[in-house]
């Protein structure tokens, strides 16, 4: 009967799989990547070596920066400027 099939400690079912988060695929990645005579700390240093490069400032990043600084000072000075001009032509 069922009740005896389900007894035997027989599971013909897989749970089901969770889905994957970031740190299963990155631990995967280096799964692949990794070759067997590594030890711990070189995997360690890798690892930092990694997220150091992702997320060091690129070059792209700074200039962006440096032009929207610019533009907030060059809005700043045209407003300054016409306010200073308005003020004058008053006299």
């Amino acid at each position: 009967m069922g009740r005896q099939d389900s007894s035997k400690g027989n599971y013909s079912h897989k749970p089901p799989k969770k889905s994957q988060g970031p740190h299963d695929l990155y631990r995967r990645q280096l799964g692949k990547k990794e070759v067997t005579g590594k030890s711990k700390k070189d995997a360690k240093v890798s690892k930092e070596k990694a997220i150091a490069k992702k997320s060091a400032l690129g070059i792209q990043d700074i200039i962006l920066m440096l032009t929207c600084g610019a533009a907030v000072l060059a809005v700043v000075y045209i407003l300054l400027y016409f306010s200073i001009q308005y003020t004058t032509d008053d006299d």
